[in-house]
């Protein structure tokens, strides 16, 4: 009546020394801080990239409106210079109201301006809009930097404190 029992169901695995553990971990928490430090930097470094290329985006777009600006106030006058003539010359005292040629060249040419004056606003109104976007995105981008900044010094920090520790327990 006697079972047989086989001999692996007995085996245990050789256990790691405690010493060999501590070295492992060691290693692997090194390597994981230095992998995340590595990474923290490189994400940094992008968002250095995309604000330089945001600030640049900015000045462009700035420089556009204030081209738009110029090109709506230069059109100001002639507009005035336009409207001015084809009054004067609608409303001129005994005289017969003349639809001639140049009337109708008088008033085709306001029709002209207001229509430019009109795409020039609204291409001004969208770079507006642009622009506030652009900002935006670079609060955000602003803010991210800050923080991965901050999460990079701190892991560096404990770093630092971390070779201490292995330093000192070293010694002992």
């Amino acid at each position: 009546n006697r079972i047989l029992i086989p001999k692996f169901l007995f085996f245990t695995p050789v256990q790691p020394t405690p010493n060999y553990r501590s070295k492992s971990s060691g290693i692997n928490a090194e390597y994981a801080f230095r992998k995340r430090i590595h990474e923290v930097q490189m994400a940094k470094d992008e968002l250095e990239w995309q604000q330089r290329n945001t600030k640049r985006e900015i000045n462009v777009l700035q420089d556009d409106i204030r081209g738009l600006k110029q090109a709506i106030t230069d059109k100001d006058k002639p507009l005035e210079v336009v409207e001015t003539r084809a009054e004067n010359r609608s409303y001129r005292p005994r005289v017969e109201l003349c639809r001639d040629e140049p009337h109708d060249g008088l008033l085709n040419e306001r029709n002209e301006l207001q229509g430019t004056v009109a795409s020039l606003i609204d291409q001004h109104n969208i770079a507006e809009d642009a622009l506030a976007q652009l900002n935006q995105t670079l609060e955000r981008l602003d803010n991210d930097w800050s923080i991965k900044g901050s999460s990079l010094e701190l892991d560096e920090r404990c770093m630092t404190k971390r070779q201490k520790l292995l330093l000192v327990s070293h010694k002992v």
